[in-house]
């Protein structure tokens, strides 16, 4: 009797192929996983800096109208927003220009070191020279809120 010889070619693959391939799908998921995490963390992060951007606006935009004209100096303070807390710290600067000042407020979330945003502005006392007035804009009527 002779060894049974086939001609037709193995089925399946082998054990070898199998773990090769395994570790080919679980490298390719773990490169997929760990550039989904960091797009989540890029996420929260830009989140975060449009929080304390807002923060900052709205502290310029109330130095800008207040009453009092703002002090010269730096100034601290806690705003809530988002359900969280935030530190700010102004700065009015005078400027080049009489009667100028710059206002520069800085944002970071609570408890942490860094400060996220850095935003500024600037008010005026009276920015019309006398005999320059434009008769448009200095004949309207302000009324009390």
């Amino acid at each position: 009797m002779s060894p049974r010889t086939s001609s037709a070619a193995p089925r399946g693959f082998t054990l070898v192929e199998v773990l090769v391939a395994l570790v080919v799908v679980a490298l390719g998921v773990s490169a997929v996983m760990s550039s989904m995490l960091s797009a989540a963390t890029s996420t929260d992060r830009l989140r975060e800096r449009a929080y304390a951007e807002w923060v900052a606006l709205n502290q310029v935009t109330e130095a800008r109208v207040a009453t009092p004209f703002p002090a010269l100096g730096r100034t601290e303070g806690v705003a809530r927003m988002a359900d969280r807390e935030w530190d700010w710290r102004q700065d009015v600067q005078p400027t080049a220009i009489t009667g100028v000042v710059q206002i520069v407020v800085e944002v970071r979330a609570s408890g942490s070191e860094d400060w996220l945003v850095t935003m500024s502005g600037a008010r005026g006392r009276n920015l019309v020279l006398e005999g320059n007035a434009d008769p448009l804009w200095d004949t309207a009527e302000r009324t009390l809120p």
